[in-house]
């Protein structure tokens, strides 16, 4: 398929290259498509990579990737025309130092309401890029991807894309759970004091 990811900071260009290395063509939005820094991503994603002004390309992908700053996504949504897209929803609302989420909604909840007919997944938002970037855990285990969104066969996408990044992909529920997915954010971030940012959650069954 071929995936839009908005944003070149760290998660999206984490995740743009393991895109195309796993058969996706990408293509990075940004409001400066030909700056060397974008470029040099594209070039480091592979050779069906391509860079465009974000309505440009959102019109020819089948899944958005929002890997944009906080204060930065409501505007850029507002901005697109989404509807039908799935739409990855990695951002995290937090407020420094003390790390606070927004009260009574998420970033989830809010992307969905300013992208009404859009079909928002809340995934990609609970582990840092490296891990993105590199999902390899030793004995082969899979750290858990929670994916959350109102529409089934969006968050069976989300699933398949994170399975095929190394993660155990798994269906949180409504994009109303993109709360409780914030909050895992959070616990990886305090985490990331005392562990560095080579861990991730795990899901064990019995």
């Amino acid at each position: 398929m071929t995936l839009a990811i908005l944003g070149t900071g760290s998660v999206g260009s984490a995740l743009g290259p393991r895109f195309a290395a796993v058969g996706h063509t990408v293509v990075y939005g940004s409001r400066q498509p030909d700056r060397d820094d974008v470029r040099a991503l594209v070039a480091r994603t592979g050779p069906e990579a391509s860079a465009a002004l974000p309505a440009d390309a959102v019109a020819e992908t089948d899944v958005v990737v929002l890997a944009t700053p906080w204060e930065a996504t409501e505007a850029l949504v507002r901005s697109l025309d989404l509807a039908w897209k799935v739409v990855l929803d990695t951002t995290n609302p937090l407020s420094f130092p003390d790390l606070g989420l927004l009260v009574e909604t998420s970033a989830g909840e809010l992307i969905q309401s300013w992208a009404p007919d859009a079909r928002v997944v809340k995934a990609f938002s609970s582990v840092g890029a490296s891990v993105m970037a590199d999902a390899a855990f030793p004995m082969g285990v899979r750290p858990v991807m929670f994916v959350a969104g109102d529409e089934g066969e969006a968050r069976a996408t989300a699933i398949e894309l994170a399975e095929a990044l190394g993660f155990e992909g798994v269906d949180a529920g409504g994009i109303v759970r993109s709360r409780a997915l914030e909050q895992l954010a959070v616990l990886w971030i305090a985490q990331s004091g005392a562990e560095g940012r080579e861990h991730a959650l795990g899901m064990l069954r019995r």
